[in-house]
């Protein structure tokens, strides 16, 4: 069975980088909802305050990814363990 790293590197690198744009993307969504939640304006923080607020973002983004993975890993064996009774 191959690893998790293996199927990594079998990905084209196009894909690769339409999934980060996509992640990145949706990271800068959600920092824009915040800070108009939070009642701020984009200019009240700097680059370098936005690119950490991003880079948090994607972090959490990638902690529920694998959450999401985990789940489903754990689903579908627990449909094969009713399969097999």
């Amino acid at each position: 069975m191959a690893t998790y790293q293996e199927i990594l590197d079998n990905v084209p690198q196009s894909v690769k980088d339409k999934f980060l744009i996509k992640k990145r993307e949706r990271a800068i969504e959600i920092v824009k909802e915040k800070i108009s939640q939070s009642g701020k304006d984009l200019n009240d923080f700097d680059d370098d305050e936005m690119e950490g607020m991003i880079a948090d973002e994607e972090q959490n983004l990638k902690g529920d990814q694998l959450k999401t993975i985990l789940v489903s890993l754990l689903t579908m064996e627990g449909l094969t363990y009713l399969a097999e009774l």
